[in-house]
């Protein structure tokens, strides 16, 4: 993603305070690139047939911001970036009106992550919402969505938990710099999506967690998705924000019913009153969006993967998410060592297990076989 030349100079434009997309669309429209625009002298910007006032104040910022040093601290914090110009930049949400110009990322984009559901929530779920948000989602997952949260704590923590229990990908939307995790306590979910999928954020290295960014990324949320699900939230919360940003969008909204006495689920009843879909399984926004052929495609896959023979699946049935010794898995199967060793670099070929060091295996994120009792 931070091989295209230009992103220097889109992370230049990014910085420039009080710029957003419309004022710099202006100012691109007179050159071919960023960096064009970039690198051209105050003086000629200066003569550009737009309001003066928007052109001195181009010139003052972009004195103030020092490429390199910009380029350094997304390298120090294990970050790439991601321009519109990109061929990886989200296909929704390249249609926004606000789109960021850059990302920053941690994690992989995959062509897999066209089909997207944005799950949001309130902080403080009952146990009711919390298991509806990470069933749906686990469900969802395994169907081949990707599920877009924002890693905060409630039902945010429990899509993302969700996601990776149904060996799927998954996507967090930062509300502070990419170089943070916020809340902290969610750093080691943060870990699992960076392996297993992505963390974006718009902001610069840096920011702090304010709460008008939660509510400026909520649109992020909705605009990388094809709907928003809506797990359990009160008549005020930020989740109802991320619905609205969804319908603005032309995005379906789903909400998960919760009953008559429910404070903390009151505000999906009331989107349901006003026309949310109603889910009660994860077969309810399948079908709504038209992913039913996503399920085939991933029984499909998964056929793909299975163990060949009893010696493939003795391998398999000994190996989790956590790293095996060659001479471990020997002891275990009772398997020759060379049978095992031989075994072992088909079954990394065919995508079962992956290599994780020296002597070292797992099982691949993509087997979805249940691993027996040792």
């Amino acid at each position: 993603m931070s091989d295209n030349p230009q992103h220097r100079y889109w992370l230049g434009l990014h910085l420039l305070p009080k710029f957003g997309i419309v004022k710099l669309s202006r100012l691109l429209a007179h050159f071919e690139s960023p960096e064009a625009l970039w690198v051209e002298p105050d003086t000629a910007i200066l003569r550009l047939s737009l309001p003066r006032k928007l052109l001195y104040s181009f010139c003052a910022a972009r004195q103030k911001i020092d490429l390199q040093r910009e380029l350094d601290k997304v390298a120090a914090a294990g970050a790439s970036l991601l321009s519109q110009d990109d061929a990886a930049y989200p296909a929704l949400l390249r249609q926004l009106d606000d789109r960021p110009l850059l990302l920053y990322v941690r994690g992989q984009v995959m062509d897999a992550d066209e089909k997207c559901l944005g799950v949001v929530g309130t902080r403080k779920p009952s146990k009711r919402g919390w298991d509806a948000a990470n069933e749906l989602s686990q469900e969802l997952a395994r169907q081949g969505v990707t599920i877009v949260s924002g890693l905060a704590h409630g039902i945010d923590a429990a899509a993302h938990r969700g996601a990776l229990a149904g060996g799927g990908r998954t996507i967090a939307v930062l509300g502070c710099g990419i170089d943070k995790i916020y809340p902290r306590e969610n750093s080691e979910i943060a870990e699992e999506v960076i392996a297993s999928g992505a963390i974006f954020s718009e902001l610069p290295i840096g920011s702090p967690p304010l709460p008008t960014n939660f509510l400026q990324r909520n649109r992020i949320i909705s605009g990388l998705s094809h709907g928003v699900l809506v797990a359990e939230a009160p008549e005020r919360s930020g989740a109802l924000n991320t619905a609205h940003h969804a319908l603005a969008q032309g995005r379906d909204v789903f909400a998960v019913p919760h009953g008559y006495y429910s404070i903390s689920g009151r505000g999906c009843n009331r989107l349901i009153q006003d026309g949310a879909q109603l889910v009660m399984d994860a077969s309810d926004i399948l079908d709504a969006l038209d992913m039913t052929h996503l399920t085939a495609q991933t029984q499909r896959q998964a056929e793909l993967i299975q163990p060949a023979d009893t010696t493939e699946s003795a391998i398999l049935a000994q190996l989790d998410s956590d790293p095996s010794h060659v001479d471990e898995i020997v002891r275990e199967t009772q398997l020759p060592a060379s049978v095992v060793s031989g075994t072992l670099a088909l079954m990394e070929l065919k995508g079962l297990v992956e290599t994780v060091g020296a002597m070292q295996y797992c099982r691949a994120r993509n087997t979805n076989l249940q691993r027996s009792q040792r």
